[in-house]
């Protein structure tokens, strides 16, 4: 067989069946929709007790591990800020076997005040770990590719929740 310079490919271990990729894909598809919509209890319910975020590659900083809820309660100090966000989440692939998974996505999410936004466009690595209610994420980490707009957009979001408290 011809030498192709690509890399071997790593071997896959599948999730257990559709149902397990087909939940796992509504996990990480379903914390983008509900966070852009609000719905902050659709949000929690797709989380494990404790969650691992790594947005070093966008913000810096270290990598952290903290409660669901503290995790939800850093996003409402934000998001509720901007007129509007839609989180795109695409190509989910998912690995694993037994009770635990690792997905792998595209995301690219707008954040809009008025005429103002901050675009990023990222991969997502997401991990999750079966429990008696379903497929929750334990991690997420993002890996940024471009940036469009205005960053200090973000300030302005932050800056307008606090203001209505």
């Amino acid at each position: 067989m011809p030498e192709t310079g690509a890399p071997p490919a790593r071997p896959r271990l599948p999730a257990r069946g559709v149902d397990d990729r087909i939940a796992i894909a509504e996990a990480i598809a379903g914390i983008g929709l509900y966070a852009d919509l609000r719905e902050w209890d659709r949000v929690r319910s797709y989380f494990a007790a404790r969650v691992t975020t790594d947005y070093t590659s966008l913000f810096g900083g270290e990598v952290t591990t903290s409660g669901r809820d503290a995790l939800i309660a850093q996003w409402q100090g934000l998001l509720p800020g901007f007129d509007a966000t839609q989180h795109l989440i695409t190509n989910i692939t998912v690995e694993g076997a037994d009770n635990g998974a690792v997905a792998r996505s595209h995301v690219r999410a707008a954040h809009w005040i008025g005429s103002r936004f901050w675009t990023v466009g990222g991969s997502y690595l997401h991990r999750l770990v079966r429990t008696p209610e379903g497929w929750r994420v334990n991690a997420i980490a993002i890996h940024r590719l471009y940036e469009e707009g205005d960053r200090a957009v973000l300030a302005a979001a932050a800056d307008r929740v606090k203001a209505a408290e």
